[in-house]
């Protein structure tokens, strides 16, 4: 593996598609990305965190766009997390910077980041998803909004 990958993820973590979209995903994806030589789905009860790797920049605030702190980000990473279940809450936390309520998957990324229960995590043989393939896979995962994270 090249050490670049593109995962895709559900927009709202909380979701999973239905059990004969789940199994034809893998198909799907490399009939859409042929270069792509490993495609890997993932479906878990936890909602588990993908980042972007190397490629992070920083975390705005989605309500008064400032900027948080890494040390920030992580208190309220602690906060969500639920060590006896392995898993993200997603519950409203209070921001540090404004006190607008919002969960992780709310935050604003450069790069994107995000959470899931559901994941496809394949090779970069493309570059950037284009909005037309973004779209063929909203639409096969039953029309639900995806969330693409570049990670390198």
């Amino acid at each position: 593996m090249s050490g670049h990958e593109i995962i895709i993820l559900l927009r709202d973590p909380q979701q999973q598609p239905n059990a004969d979209i789940i199994a034809a995903t893998k198909q799907f994806i490399a009939g859409l990305f042929p270069a792509t030589e490993h495609i890997d789905v993932t479906c878990t009860d936890e909602i588990r965190y993908y980042d972007c790797g190397g490629n992070f920049e920083h975390i705005h605030c989605p309500a008064c766009q400032t900027e948080l702190s890494v040390e920030q980000w992580h208190n309220l990473m602690e906060a969500d997390y639920n060590a006896e279940h392995n898993s993200f809450a997603m519950q409203s936390l209070a921001l540090p910077c404004c006190g607008k309520l919002c969960n992780l998957n709310q935050l604003q990324y450069s790069f994107e980041q995000g959470f899931g229960r559901f994941a496809i995590i394949m090779d970069n043989s493309v570059g950037a998803v284009d909005a037309a393939t973004q779209a063929a896979i909203e639409a096969f995962l039953g029309n639900q909004p995806v969330k693409i994270i570049y990670r390198h």
